[in-house]
Order: C-alpha cells, then sequence, then structure tokens
C-alpha cells in the first residue's frame, strides 16, 4: 500500500517525547511492507535529521517552522498558528495525492483535515476531551467557567475531528470506551504503543534513594505540573523518613520553574534532555509518575516498567496501562499515599524487586511490538477491503 504518514513532529529514534520515538518506529516498520510517505512539521535546525528517515521514505513533505524560545501566551499562540498551517499543509496533500491510506498522528494535526475518497486512519495519541474535563473539575473560582467552557469547546472539536475518519487508533481501551461514550458511531480500535523501545539488555546498579520523573516539557504543561507538585508536596514527605532521597528531573525543555528547583535543592537535579534513557531508567530506585491529568496511555510509566523500575503513579497515571495495583504499580492519588508508597519501596529492596519483577512482565505481555504491528495491519486490511470505506463526507 501507498500509505501517507501525517505527523505532527518530526519522528526520530531519538525524539524528545515518546509519541515522536513511536512514529518513528511504525515508519521504519512499515516500511518493510508498504510504501510510506511522511508529511511531517520540522522544527528550525532539524534539516539534518530528515536523512535518518530517508531510506524508509520514499518521499517526505516538510513543514518548517521557527523556534519559539520564549513561554507565553504570545508563544502559545504562534505554536496554535502553526498546529492550523500544518493541518492545511497536509490536506493539501491529501486531496491531491494518489495514496492507498492516510494516518495522521495526533488529533491536533487533523483540525483542518478534511475527508477525501481515501480510506483515513486517526492515531489519536492522547483523547484532547479527557484532560480538558479534567482540569475543568480541578478548577476553582473564576477559573471554573473559563474550563467549562473550554472542556465543551474541545469535546465539540475533537467529535467533529474523529468523525472524518474511518478508523480512529487509542492507545488504551479506557480511551476506547471514552470516545464512543462522547460518539458512539466511530469505529475505533485499540492499538497500544510498544513499552520500551530504546532499551537494552544491559543493566545498572541502582542508585540508593534515586527518584526519577522522565517525560518531556517543552510543550507538556500537564508534565511541568506534575513534577513541580511532587516536589512540593510529596518530597518533603518522603525525606522525612529518607533524607537522602535524590529527585531527577529528566527530559527535554524543561521551563525555568524547574530549573528554579535544582538551584534551591541541591538534592533536585534537572537534567534536560537525557540521550540514554535506558540507563536513566534502570538506575533509579523509583520511578514516580504523579500524573494529575490524564491525557491517554503515560508511555514514560510503561517504558520505566518494562525497564524493571518499580513505579509509583496515580490513578490517572495507570488507566491507559491497566496495570494491578499493589502487584504491577502502586497507586496513590493524595501527597501523602503518594510518599508512603515510595518510601515503603525505598526501604524495603525486596518488595521494590518484586514489583519492578511483575511490572516489567505485565508490559512484555501486553505491549510488545509485534501485537502492536499486528492490529495496525488488520485495520489496514479492513480498511483496504471493497465495501468497508466510509462514504465521503463534507
Amino acid at each position: 500500500m501507498k500509505i501517507l504518514f501525517v505527523s505532527l513532529f518530526l519522528p526520530q529514534q531519538k525524539a524528545y517525547h515518546a509519541g515522536g520515538r513511536y512514529v518513528n518506529e511504525l515508519v521504519r516498520r512499515l516500511s518493510r511492507q508498504h510504501e510510506i510517505h511522511l508529511a511531517t512539521r520540522l522544527e528550525q535546525g532539524e534539516e539534518p535529521l530528515l536523512a535518518e528517515l530517508a531510506p524508509y521514505c520514499a518521499a517526505i513533505h516538510p513543514f518548517s517552522y521557527p523556534r519559539l524560545p520564549k513561554r507565553g501566551m504570545l508563544a502559545s499562540l504562534r505554536l496554535a498558528a502553526n498546529y492550523l498551517a500544518f493541518s492545511i499543509f497536509a490536506n493539501r496533500l491529501i486531496q491531491k495525492g494518489d495514496y492507498d491510506l492516510v494516518q495522521v498522528e495526533w488529533v491536533e494535526t487533523a483540525v483542518m483535515i478534511r475527508r477525501g475518497a481515501t480510506p483515513m486512519v486517526l492515531d489519536a495519541h492522547d483523547v484532547i476531551t479527557k484532560p480538558a474535563r479534567r482540569s475543568f473539575e480541578r478548577s476553582r473560582g473564576m477559573a471554573r467557567a473559563a474550563g467549562w467552557v473550554r472542556w465543551r469547546l474541545v469535546r465539540l472539536l475533537e467529535v467533529a475531528i474523529m468523525a472524518r475518519f474511518d478508523r480512529i487508533f487509542t492507545m488504551s481501551d479506557f480511551d476506547r470506551r471514552y470516545l464512543l461514550d462522547l460518539a458512539p458511531a466511530l469505529r475505533v480500535t485499540t492499538v497500544p504503543i510498544p513499552a520500551g523501545m530504546d532499551l537494552t539488555p544491559a543493566s545498572y546498579p541502582r542508585v540508593p534513594g534515586r527518584l526519577l520523573f522522565l517525560a518531556s516539557y517543552k510543550y507538556r504543561p500537564t508534565n511541568v505540573e506534575a513534577a513541580l507538585w511532587f516536589h512540593a508536596e510529596v518530597l518533603p514527605l518522603v525525606r522525612r523518613d529518607v533524607p537522602e532521597a535524590e529527585f531527577v528531573i529528566a527530559g527535554f525543555g524543561p521551563p525555568p520553574r524547574l530549573l528554579e528547583l535544582a538551584e534551591r535543592d541541591p538534592a533536585t537535579r534537572v537534567t534536560g534532555f537525557v540521550d540514554d534513557t535506558d540507563q536513566l531508567y534502570k538506575s533509579a530506585s523509583v520511578f514516580v509518575a504523579p500524573i494529575l491529568t490524564g491525557g491517554g496511555i503515560i508511555v514514560k510509566v510503561l517504558d520505566a516498567l518494562a525497564a524493571g523500575t518499580p513505579v509509583v503513579t496515580t490513578t490517572f497515571g495507570n488507566e491507559g496501562i491497566g496495570a494491578v495495583p499493589g502487584r504491577d504499580v502502586m497507586v496513590a492519588d493524595t501527597a501523602r499515599e503518594f510518599a508512603a508508597a515510595v518510601v515503603a519501596l525505598l526501604r524495603d529492596p525486596a518488595q521494590a524487586e518484586r514489583l519492578a519483577a511483575s511490572g516489567s512482565a505485565f508490559v512484555a505481555a501486553h505491549f510488545s511490538i509485534a501485537a502492536v504491528l499486528e492490529r495496525i495491519e488488520s485495520s489496514y486490511r479492513e480498511l483496504a477491503a471493497p465495501g468497508e470505506g466510509v462514504p465521503p463526507r463534507s
């Protein structure tokens, strides 16, 4: 099949976020059986990275955009405008191309993409209505009214976007059910992201007392919020019992609010982007994922489990994964409960290793790359079969 992938972020093997790494894996693997074309946003300075993708793509259609070094309202507006411009760019390619199938990555990518004669798949990495609703539910005062309006608008937009596609991929059964509650007529298939794509067979000694949170921060304010909450609300409780506890905040694009934590607290390190996540995951004593507003499957939790590191997360952090609390992961939703779970694992290495082994076995059974590819190929076959497509809609 001749397939056009439309990606909001440049798919890289060493991507700044898990979604970009996942799309890179799909492009490389699917290129063995299909003719892959790629349309992708390309940040200024990323041009040399296209060479990595060239062997797997029959054609690459880059959409360049300038770096946005500053944060704030103006940067957010410029970013939103760039998303829309790329969506228009991709729509033109789709309407003019002679592709057998189009796969669009991320809901935000599809805002301006319209139906045509070509079967289309939307890979919804996150269900964007879900975090919008949860942000509203957590808001108070004057912000609550604005949060309600934002949630309802996001819901209307997401349902309208998804109605244009012949198939929706979600990364968890939870998100599949969530979408079907919003719009029962959607054709939704669960295609989980593979775990541990960057892990190796190497082993590393654990650093006693090291707590790790690895995420992308530049365009992910929910990850910034999670790290700040853990440092302010949970870490002081942990250090009452384990004074030597070290908190490592790793990942691309930490804003000044996170960098300032390391300046004030010598036992907190903010590393920025880390090339070797394998060693980072495996050397931590506990991986913490204090996800406060879940939006999809939390890949960093999957990768930590695959690395054999014990994980403490929230209900939101586990909802798309479905690991068994207390057996595969520790789940805690308040600062006090979260701290107690972390302390228990730091004080009892045997318990920590049992949890880690069970978590690793869980992801190996449910999140393998082979199983993911088979689900994707099965959906492609269905869409390519006569009579399976959805009639064009305006």
